[in-house]
């Protein structure tokens, strides 16, 4: 799901750190996440897409990031490449966070290729387990002298390593522990390379891939939804253009894509769709179970209250219809308005964005 606004993935902060910038051109915000000494992650909306700011507009961007003295920024920049064209005008370096290529050799297999020798372990020091792995596929590569495995399920954008039994999707293999780290590793340059979009892995497998900056993705649910006063309205031949703009841009995706998918939420009736000026959320039906399934604020209105505005149109669609209700966020900030209106995380898992790019300021003279 996507949230309302970009925040952070982690790191707790008293104040939201947001880079926005607001020209005739265009908007662009930025919220910036510490991670670690002098590293950030930055959390990109813009309006309109593939807009062009400015010199004026990019010198005022490039200032307000520099200031904050980070010599890094990690950040999911757009299709067109919006954010880092605009920063290289200013002398900004770019470079992918995960680099895509491998530090070994490694060979793809499947789990029928794993020999079943005594001594093998998973990722928790466990006698390994075969089970449902069957929709597995993965890769082995050669650690310190010894072979080392690792597996993924394939889910659309996504490579999921998930080693819970209840969920299990993936698995490290390896007959010493500390190969766990450089198969890790190897692993994410190799998903990176087939250009597979996200990493998803168990939050036990967190410390292997601590230096890929992973986002903590939540599962929150709330129970019972109750309705609320709001000012959204339903999707009509009145707001549908307003909505395919900012389908657009939130999708980053073309016109007539956005008319396509906005076409097939309206047809499809597990879904409702609801726009108020400047955002909308989409709602989705899931048997007894409702799904805040996206929301989003442009950046030009974030700060006047229309993500809480949409979260009651949202909450108030599926009252009677549903007896629960969950979603998924990455943001902290979004995450403490959906516990203003009931939601409890429920679970976590890890994300590594494997497309994101690496900002790095102009030197000092």
């Amino acid at each position: 799901m996507g949230d309302l606004d970009a925040s952070a993935d982690g790191s707790s902060h008293e104040k939201d750190d947001v880079v926005l910038v607001k020209a005739p051109e265009g908007s662009l915000s930025i919220e910036l996440v510490p991670l670690r000494e002098g590293v950030a992650r930055g959390f990109l909306r813009f309006s309109p897409r593939n807009f062009k700011l400015s010199d004026e507009s990019v010198k005022e961007l490039s200032s307000a990031l520099a200031s904050r003295s980070y010599s890094t920024i990690i950040v999911q920049d757009s299709k067109k490449r919006i954010l880092s064209r605009h920063l290289a005008r200013a002398g900004w370096s770019v470079e992918r966070a995960v680099p895509d290529t491998l530090p070994t050799k490694c060979s793809s297999v499947s789990p029928f290729d794993l020999p079943m020798e005594d001594g093998l372990m998973d990722a928790n020091g466990e006698k390994l387990d075969m089970s449902n792995t069957s929709n597995m596929r993965g890769i082995s590569v050669t650690v310190n002298g010894r072979k080392a495995w690792a597996f993924y399920t394939d889910d659309a954008e996504s490579a999921r390593v998930i080693s819970e039994a209840e969920r299990r999707q993936g698995m490290l293999v390896a007959s010493n522990p500390e190969d766990m780290f450089p198969l890790a590793d190897c692993l994410v340059r190799f998903l990176a390379s087939k250009r597979t979009h996200w990493a998803v892995f168990s939050v036990d497998m967190g410390r292997f891939v601590r230096q890929f900056s992973p986002i903590t993705m939540i599962r929150m649910v709330s129970d019972r939804p109750k309705p609320y006063d709001h000012r959204c309205a339903q999707v009509s031949s009145a707001n549908k253009k307003a909505l395919t703009r900012l389908f657009s841009e939130y999708y980053d995706e073309s016109a007539m894509q956005a008319m396509l998918r906005l076409r097939k939420y309206r047809t499809d009736p597990c879904y409702s769709v609801f726009v108020i000026d400047g955002g909308f959320v989409i709602t989705k039906l899931e048997g007894d179970t409702g799904l805040i399934y996206d929301i989003y604020v442009n950046p030009a209105r974030q700060g006047e209250g229309l993500g809480a505005e949409l979260m009651r149109c949202g909450l108030t669609s599926l009252v009677g219809r549903v007896s629960s209700v969950y979603l998924h966020t990455s943001y902290p900030r979004a995450k403490r308005l959906y516990e203003k209106f009931g939601f409890k995380g429920v679970y976590s898992q890890l994300g590594i964005r494997l497309d994101e790019v690496a900002l790095h300021p102009p030197k000092r003279v």
